[in-house]
């Protein structure tokens, strides 16, 4: 990897832990300077701004989707154990989401109050997983609208339970709510 994508990576992935520990908005360019050790005029370089540090984020979070969703192919064949695994993979997260909820959920639900171009950014997270959902439902049988209904209940689900997992701080909830969702699949 070349150093000028060494210091992409690093701005995204330390930008990345502010944004989910802190918030977006309470994250201030100074603090992306401070934890990465660079200089402003070197983030800048690289992004223009905290709007473009976002995008790149995202895309690598939707890369991250999407590699979950092709192992989770290679892994089985059959629709219900990918839906099963795709459950699971909140409980892989336990320590993270009990301290500052779901890393998807709190981004885009902070801005889909108050800053509609960036809740626009980060919708595409949620609705990789939701197309991706209703695909695996009409594999077992559904028509697409059921599908798609049935594949906004199951993220609810699960991001209920992630954010109940959060308020709470209970691990034992996590796992258990995981379980009985994958029984009902």
């Amino acid at each position: 990897m070349k150093q000028g994508e060494k210091t992409k990576k690093l701005i995204l992935d330390v930008s990345s832990e502010l944004f989910y520990h802190k918030g977006y908005s309470s994250t201030s360019f100074g603090d992306i300077v401070e934890k990465t050790g660079l200089s402003k005029g070197n983030i800048t370089y690289h992004f223009k701004n905290k709007e473009e540090i976002l995008k790149g984020i995202v895309q690598n979070r939707l890369e991250g989707i999407q590699s979950s969703i092709q192992e989770w192919k290679k892994t089985s064949d059959d629709s219900k154990e990918r839906l099963k695994m795709f459950c699971e993979m909140i409980v892989d997260e336990q320590e993270n989401l009990e301290k500052y909820g779901c890393p998807l959920g709190t981004l885009t639900s902070e801005f889909s109050k108050h800053e509609p171009q960036l809740y626009a950014i980060t919708l595409p997270l949620f609705q990789t997983f939701r197309e991706w959902i209703a695909k695996e439902y009409v594999s077992l049988g559904s028509g697409k609208e059921e599908a798609d209904e049935k594949a906004m209940s199951l993220l609810s689900k699960v991001q209920g339970v992630a954010l109940i997992t959060h308020v709470f701080k209970d691990k034992e909830f996590l796992v258990r709510e995981i379980d009985s969702i994958k029984k009902e699949l």
